[in-house]
This record gives structure tokens, C-alpha cells and sequence, in this order.
């Protein structure tokens, strides 16, 4: 019986931690995932067309995290996460260009999203991609852009 005991101690612990993982994870509802969908396409149009005011509705305000993340991150580390004026200055005062969202994947529960895609910036000289991580919020009733971290590929 002190066997017994001793194996289930022993054994219990093991097969809890072999268990498969939950197959429960956030998904967003039909609801709320076309209306993350619908910022989506309003922040590359924004973005495509200058249209900075537009722009800024979409985010819950100028202070969020919103960063390039190099490969090596620290100088945003060292200086912080708040870089929206660059984005900004880069996007709306910069050389035009059109950008389009691909292999989009979006998480939510409740109030909270996660929204991961790739980003296509075209103009007339070149071809640029990369990839963007959101943070989206649910502020009475309306998705808000929460934070943004994006890189770029390398280019071939």
C-alpha cells in the first residue's frame, strides 16, 4: 500500500504534465472580428491615402506603445516603446505609398484582441514587407488600436 502511495505521488504529477494543452483559445466572434476587420481596412487606407486624421481615430490615443522593431531591440529598450511621432512623420509627411494586409490572423476575447499580419508597402520603385503584431481595445464599444510593433523582411 506504502508502494501504492508512493507511485501515485510520483506518477499523478507526470501524467498531469503530459496532458495535451487546452484546445481552448481566444477566437474572435463573427461580430467583432468584422469590425476589427473594418479598422483593418481603414488603417491601410488611411495610411495609402495621407490621411492622418483618419488615421487616429483608430488608435485609444498618440501615447500607445507603436514601435519598428529592429533585429536587435535594444535601442527601444533603452528609449521606450512611445514612437508613434516617427511612425507618423515617416507614413504622413513621407514618400507616398500603398500598403495592403496580408495573412491576417486575429485573436479575441471579450474586450481584448490580438491581431498579427503581413504588410505589403508598394510604390512605383519597390516592393517592401514585413510584419505587424496589435493590440486592439474594445472602448465603448468601438475597437482601438492599443499598441503596434512592426518589422520589416529583408529584401532580396
Amino acid at each position: 500500500m506504502k508502494q501504492l502511495a508512493i507511485f501515485a505521488i510520483l506518477f499523478i504529477p507526470v501524467v498531469g504534465a503530459a496532458a495535451p494543452p487546452s484546445t481552448a483559445s481566444p477566437r474572435a466572434t463573427n461580430t467583432d472580428r468584422a469590425a476589427i476587420e473594418i479598422v483593418l481596412a481603414t488603417y491601410t487606407k488611411a495610411v495609402s491615402t495621407k490621411d492622418q486624421r483618419l488615421f487616429e481615430t483608430l488608435l485609444a490615443n498618440k501615447s500607445i506603445p507603436f514601435s519598428y522593431v529592429p533585429k536587435d531591440s535594444r535601442p527601444i529598450s533603452d528609449h521606450g516603446t512611445e514612437n508613434y511621432e516617427v511612425f507618423r512623420k515617416g507614413v504622413f509627411e513621407g514618400p507616398p505609398f500603398t500598403q495592403r494586409f496580408e495573412d491576417v490572423r486575429i485573436q479575441q476575447e471579450g474586450g481584448l484582441a490580438d491581431v498579427t499580419l503581413v504588410f505589403v508597402n508598394t510604390t512605383p520603385k519597390s516592393v517592401t514587407r514585413g510584419w505587424k503584431n496589435m493590440q486592439l481595445l474594445r472602448v465603448d464599444g468601438v475597437w482601438k488600436i492599443a499598441s503596434e510593433f512592426f518589422t520589416d523582411y529583408p529584401t532580396n
